[in-house]
C-alpha cells in the first residue's frame, strides 16, 4: 500500500510539473497560428497585415525555444514591409532589418530545434525554409542573398528530417525551389 501511495504521489507531482509545459505548448501553437495567418495574408498581398504580423512575431513566444522560428518569420515580414514601402530608402531599411533578423534566427538554431516541432515540422526546418524563401525573393543585385538561399534549400533537401515533415512543408519547399529556378531564367 505504501508503495502505491508513493507511486501516486510521484505521478501527481510529475503531472503538476509537466502541466505548465503542455499549456505553454498549446499557447505557443495558438499564438503562432494567429501570427502565421497574418503573415500568410501579408505574403499573399494584403499589405494591411504586414504590421500585425510584425507585431505578432515581435512578441516573445510562450516557449522561448521557439524564438528562432519567431525571429525568422519576423525577418521575412520585415522584408515584406520593405517590398511594400514606397520610398527607396525605406525599402532598403526594412529589407535590411528583415535580413538581419533572419541571420540572427539562423545563427540561434541548435540541435534541439531539430527535435522541437511546431505544426508537425521541426523548428529548424521551418526557420531555414522561411529564410531561404526570403533570400530567394529579395533582389539579388541589391542584397546578394540568392547564393545563401540556394545553400539553405540544398541543406533542407539533404536533411533526413525532410522525410518526416508533412506534405504541405515539402510542397512549400518545392515551390521555393521553383521560384529560384524561375528567377534564374
Amino acid at each position: 500500500m505504501k508503495s502505491l501511495l508513493v507511486r501516486c504521489k510521484a505521478l501527481i507531482l510529475s503531472f503538476l510539473l509537466l502541466a505548465p509545459l503542455a499549456l505553454a505548448h498549446a499557447s505557443t501553437d495558438d499564438a503562432f497560428a494567429v501570427a502565421l495567418s497574418q503573415f500568410n495574408r501579408a505574403r499573399q498581398g494584403d499589405t494591411s497585415q504586414i504590421e500585425p504580423a510584425i507585431a505578432a512575431f515581435q512578441a516573445p513566444p510562450a516557449n522561448p525555444q521557439h524564438q528562432p522560428l519567431f525571429a525568422a518569420y519576423l525577418g521575412s515580414a520585415q522584408a515584406l514591409k520593405g517590398k511594400a514601402a514606397w520610398m527607396p530608402w525605406n525599402k532598403m531599411k526594412y529589407t535590411d532589418q528583415g535580413l538581419d533578423h533572419l541571420d540572427q534566427a539562423l545563427a540561434s538554431l541548435r540541435p534541439e530545434h531539430d527535435r522541437m516541432l511546431v505544426q508537425g515540422v521541426p523548428v529548424s526546418m521551418t526557420a531555414r525554409l522561411v529564410a531561404a524563401a526570403t533570400f530567394v525573393a529579395v533582389p539579388d543585385g541589391l542584397f546578394h542573398r540568392r547564393t545563401a538561399g540556394k545553400g539553405l534549400l540544398a541543406e533542407l533537401r539533404r536533411s533526413p528530417l525532410l522525410a518526416t515533415t508533412p506534405e504541405a512543408f515539402r510542397a512549400e519547399l518545392a515551390a521555393v525551389e521553383a521560384q529560384l529556378k524561375e528567377a534564374g531564367k
